[in-house]
């Protein structure tokens, strides 16, 4: 293990169809190594004075500390939502060799 420099960034959107196009774009951008798909929660929130109940899918992206802004950025710019849940996540630990793997995927071809 080592300290790390890796981070999970999350999203939800209100359907698969488009969980699986935000996660793919953003594999083929080499913006995340990994995109997670969690399909059926269920989010309560506050939005322009009502309480809402949503189904939604939670996707978590795995990237670099280095490429996170970027990530976001890339998130925000094609959402759906007027205002989307993008919270990253800074890993404490990380295997050395999943982190090697993060980073060859992600960094190595793009420009920092």
């Amino acid at each position: 293990m080592m300290d790390s420099k890796a981070c999970i960034i999350s999203t939800t959107t209100d359907s698969e169809q488009s969980a699986l196009e935000l996660g793919k774009m953003i594999i083929e951008k080499k913006l995340a190594a990994c995109v997670q798909i969690i399909p059926g929660v269920k989010s309560i929130y506050k939005w322009q004075n009502k309480i809402e109940v949503t189904a939604e899918h939670i996707l978590q992206f795995k990237t670099t500390v280095v490429l996170a802004k970027r990530l976001m950025a890339a998130i925000k710019e094609v959402h759906h939502y007027e205002v989307p849940e993008l919270i990253a996540v800074n890993t404490d630990l990380i295997d050395t060799h999943y982190y090697k793997w993060l980073k060859d995927v992600t960094e190595k071809d793009i420009p920092i």
